[in-house]
């Protein structure tokens, strides 16, 4: 538990922000009190970002509030179409087009995710690509089950645990022996969640190299906030070096701040809005030659959709390319 934090959702909603020392009183006394729906605004003012290292504890405050018997407004239809599909998109179950070169049966499994496969099919396409260049050897499924991540950050505890035992036997079954991730989500539950069946997991960022060919050009990097917060020691140093490598001017986005996308784009819409909104603000307060290429790149699928939608919103004068694109 961090003692000294910035975090974006108070910054914003000031009135509705808990504090660590909020947190701890409120998960020590969870007994003798019960959630209104009044309280949805405070318990639900959070995006996960972990700036706080409060994360898990504020899951279990988004649990206790359904189990005292309040509701959010679509929960029981996303509920549903997670049951039937294994994904709350059930239209768009995956976008992304089968590439050339993808192994059918391996002992590494590429796990794109729900976000990825719906929202940024081009960012997942990309991490195909880049791994096949790398000559990295992975499966496909043809067709995923979401994580849970999502519905965690409802609270809905036991359809999350569902979907991990979902995942757990097709995991056991195919028999992969190491899962790569291109969404920083999916990285955190199946490190948490399948330690017991000795899985190796990486991100993809893990396979990213400096080019030979050097490019040019003044480059932004919208970090994952959940990784840089302590769920992968030294990615943001390794980053920026493979970068700079790489001939890029990886220029310093000051105040390094989150963009609201941690959960996605769902529950405090209000919240995330103006937490994106702020940040492609701080892009444009950043002083470049505008004659120069001027980049700006992510390793998180949520985060590139909140800078390609809000980024159009504020005409930032950064172009928005995936890290495999900038390394392809």
């Amino acid at each position: 538990m961090k003692e000294d934090f910035k975090c974006p959702c108070k910054e914003v909603d000031p009135d509705n922000f808990l504090s660590n020392e909020q947190i701890e009183e409120l998960i020590a006394t969870m007994n003798s009190y019960k959630f209104k729906q009044d309280d949805y605004l405070k318990v639900y003012n959070c995006i996960h970002c972990n700036e706080c290292g409060t994360a898990e504890e504020r899951f279990l405050l988004k649990y206790k509030f359904l189990k005292d018997g309040n509701n959010i407004d679509g929960l029981d239809d996303v509920i549903t179409t997670i049951e039937k599909y294994g994904t709350p998109f059930k239209l768009n179950k995956s976008r992304i087009k089968t590439i050339p070169g993808v192994k059918i049966n391996s002992k590494t499994l590429l796990y794109l995710g729900c976000f990825t496969s719906v929202k940024t099919p081009k960012y997942g396409q990309n991490v195909i690509r880049y791994l096949l260049k790398e000559k990295v050897e992975f499966a496909i499924l043809e067709e995923e089950i979401c994580c849970g991540y999502p519905i965690l950050c409802t609270g809905a505890t036991e359809t999350y645990k569902r979907l991990v035992q979902r995942n757990k036997d097709i995991f056991i079954e195919k028999g992969f022996e190491r899962i790569i991730t291109a969404c920083p989500s999916c990285y955190m539950v199946f490190k948490k969640e399948y330690e017991d069946l000795n899985l190796k997991i990486d991100y993809f960022t893990d396979y990213l190299k400096p080019i030979h060919e050097k490019k040019n050009g003044n480059l932004i990097i919208q970090h994952a906030c959940p990784l840089r917060n302590g769920a992968i020691e030294g990615i943001v140093e390794k980053l920026e070096e493979i970068f700079n490598k790489s001939g890029y001017n990886v220029i310093e986005s000051v105040p390094n701040e989150c963009c609201g996308g941690g959960i996605g784009h769902q529950l405090r819409i209000d919240v995330i809005n103006e937490i994106a909104l702020k940040r492609m603000e701080q892009f444009n307060k950043i002083n470049v030659n505008e004659d120069s290429e001027n980049l700006i790149t992510t390793y998180c699928p949520d985060a590139y959709w909140i800078i390609k939608v809000f980024g159009r919103k504020r005409r930032i004068k950064f172009k928005l390319k995936d890290m495999c694109e900038l390394l392809l």
